[in-house]
């Protein structure tokens, strides 16, 4: 009975141990085909990471023998760039325990590197300690290819995309030149057709000058994107009043706003202190949004709030524009940033449009360190939201040196001077503008006595015509700190209201007196004898003549004798022969550059302070600014019709007076 038993349970442990041997062949063969599936091979090490028994996955894939990859013979077959990495990585894992993950490079039998991703985790006995480890070797070469193949294509894709963008940077002289053309002709047209009593040619002038402009305006925004991309655009900061710069940019915009039934709401928060970012960038960045806000909105109300916040390491500014208007489905809000698009067509046929200006507000915002983001519901409006830095990153950008800013630019043409009119009436402001500006003077206006000071101080103008009856500070106030001031003391001042009185206004230095309503003949009569007529001789420095004689007409038409010159060399022999009042230079010229032209001018005697104003379609890179640091000011053939550089001219050319002085 004993041996029965003991033969019967020696045969149930036998059959419990091929059982067993036969769970063990099913799970390894299931976990070969695993292995298999995934495209690899299999291995095991102890727990050193070293082979100690026969790999047949490890030989497939290297063709080593046994005694060759042994032990640590199994590193000869890794490439060595990889190899370092690998062994760091191996540390790395036995210190921590954690899941052994890398991609190397191994030699094949046929001598070829093939790129594997190796996965190992340990096998850990009883007391939890690594006692070997169990990898797969990944043959991904057929996806590292294809991912290199697609690397190189978007590589050469970009390039692409970065040699039409120069292409189309360095073509901007060639696209704007015809167009600046076509407008400062028009301009011509129409004052010869006003002054020719052409009533039935103004309107058909007008539509072509305004066409010209807008197709202008749509190839500087191609342009300024192609700029971006091709990375030839910098920001240029300076430093502004906040709270001024966006009732700026309002009033600019409130007419688009209104035209379709809307009304704009400020809503400006405390404390928006001052700023230090590009200011041409930031009014563009809140043109467009305003006035894509008032395109989509018919009797509603579009609202501009403006905030500063603190965010580390400085503060930012907010602007938020928010519509009442047709508002967006999100799946229209997810490409409303592409370029050349809309919502969808059925809103560009309905509403007109490039879609270039969102695209271009969002390229300028992040040049600026900040960004754009969206929030629409459909039928009850949208929200825009415009953050930058108050001061903008990288202090080293370059500054704006000489180009005008907006809120220094007289609004009207001129060649006789400025003339700055303080008055807080918006009819009489208008009026006054309106004379002035057929006088051939440039004209500024302050609507309050605080402001008439500050632009006083600032711009210096050929006089100051200066209403009496003003809320808070009044024109007899403003009078006494312009006498009390040095620098403005000298400023002619001509008082003008229905409480003028002559002799108190002589007697606290005023140069006249003058009643509403005006009498413009006395008052001709005052400004000619103040002398606020500044004209003067102009140097016109440019390689084409028809611009050349474009400006003429209209400088003349100012009261400015011009000279002509088509390149440098021929403006320095002009100079040689009587310095000019000013210098309109263009930049890119034959012979002589402007760049090699100003530096030798500079060297000449009497010539230091001469204004000189940049007049070209040419893009002045970073480096090319600090060349140009001493220029007046600089404007963009196309962007500046012939009036506004007729303007330029009138204010700079104040400054500065010379006489016909032998330099040679």
């Amino acid at each position: 009975m004993t041996f029965v038993i003991l033969f019967l349970a020696m045969m149930a442990v036998s059959l419990d141990q091929k059982r067993t041997q036969r769970r063990l062949h099913i799970s390894e063969a299931r976990f070969r085909s695993a292995v298999r599936a995934v495209g690899g091979v299999m291995w095991t090490a102890d727990a050193a990471g070293r082979f100690v028994e026969e790999q047949p996955g490890w030989e497939q894939i290297t063709g080593q023998a046994f005694a060759e990859y042994r032990g640590d013979g199994w590193a000869a077959a890794v490439h060595p760039d990889d190899l370092a990495r690998t062994r760091r990585a191996w540390a790395e894992v036995r210190r921590t325990g954690a899941v052994y993950v890398v991609d190397q490079r191994v030699r094949a039998p046929n001598g070829d590197w093939r790129f594997y991703d190796v996965r190992a985790v340990p096998v850990r006995d009883a007391e939890g300690a690594a006692r070997e480890w169990v990898g797969v070797h990944a043959d991904v070469t057929e996806r590292h290819a294809h991912e290199a193949a697609l690397r190189e294509a978007r590589e050469a894709a970009e390039e692409a995309s970065r040699a039409k963008s120069r292409f189309l940077a360095n073509m901007s002289h060639e696209l704007r030149t015809p167009l600046s053309a076509v407008i400062g002709y028009a301009e011509m047209l129409e004052e010869e057709a006003e002054d020719l009593g052409q009533q039935s040619l103004l309107a058909d002038l007008g539509k072509i000058r305004a066409n010209a402009q807008h197709l202008l305006g749509l190839i500087n925004d191609v342009l300024d994107l192609s700029k971006i991309e091709a990375e030839r655009m910098d920001a240029a900061p300076e430093e502004f009043g906040v709270e001024a710069f966006v009732r700026e940019a309002a009033a600019t915009v409130e007419a688009l706003v209104a035209k379709r039934g809307n009304h704009l709401v400020l809503d400006l928060g405390p404390d928006l202190g001052r700023a230090h970012t590009d200011a041409v960038k930031l009014r563009q960045c809140l043109f467009n949004l305003l006035g894509n806000a008032a395109k989509f909105t018919e009797g509603g109300t579009v609202t501009l709030r403006v905030r500063r916040e603190p965010v580390p390491p400085g503060e930012r500014l907010v602007f938020a524009v928010e519509d009442t208007g047709i508002g967006m489905t999100p799946e229209q809000v997810a490409r409303l940033f592409n370029r050349f698009s809309q919502a969808d067509e059925s809103t560009t046929r309905r509403f007109g449009g490039t879609g270039l200006g969102l695209a271009l507000t969002k390229a300028f915002a992040e040049l600026m360190g900040g960004g754009v983001t969206v929030e629409s519901q459909e039928g009850r409006g949208t929200t825009f939201t415009l953050a930058v830095p108050a001061i903008l990153p990288h202090a080293s950008a370059r500054t704006r040196g000489g180009e005008a800013s907006a809120t220094e630019t007289p609004t009207p043409a001129g060649s006789r001077g400025l003339i700055l009119v303080v008055d807080d009436e918006a009819s009489h402001q208008d009026l006054m503008a309106r004379f002035l500006t057929r006088q051939g003077f440039a004209v500024r206006i302050a609507e309050d006595g605080r402001t008439g000071l500050d632009l006083a101080r600032k711009l210096r103008p050929a006089a100051v015509l200066l209403d009496v009856m003003m809320p808070e500070v009044d024109g007899w106030a403003v009078l006494a700190s312009l006498k009390d001031d040095p620098a403005t003391r000298d400023i002619p001042v001509i008082m003008m209201s229905f409480v003028a009185d002559a002799a108190l206004s002589t007697s606290l230095g005023a140069a006249g007196a003058v009643s509403k309503p005006v009498d413009w003949a006395r008052l001709t009569g005052i400004l000619d004898r103040v002398g606020a007529n500044r004209s003067g001789d102009v140097l016109v420095v440019d390689d084409d003549p028809d611009l050349r004689g474009r400006l003429r007409t209209v400088l003349e038409r100012h009261g400015w004798a011009v000279r002509e010159a088509g390149d440098g060399a021929q403006a320095l022999a002009q100079i040689s022969e009587r310095v000019p009042r000013l210098v309109l230079l263009d930049l890119t010229m034959p012979v002589m550059d402007g760049f090699a032209f100003l530096r030798a001018m500079r060297g000449l005697p009497a010539c230091a302070e001469v204004p000189v104003v940049v007049l070209s379609a040419r893009e002045v890179s970073a480096s090319e600014w600090e060349h140009l640091a001493d220029a007046a000011g600089m404007m963009r053939k196309g962007d500046a019709s012939l009036q506004k550089v007729a303007a330029e001219v009138g204010r700079f050319a104040m400054s500065n007076e010379p006489g016909p002085v032998d330099v040679q």
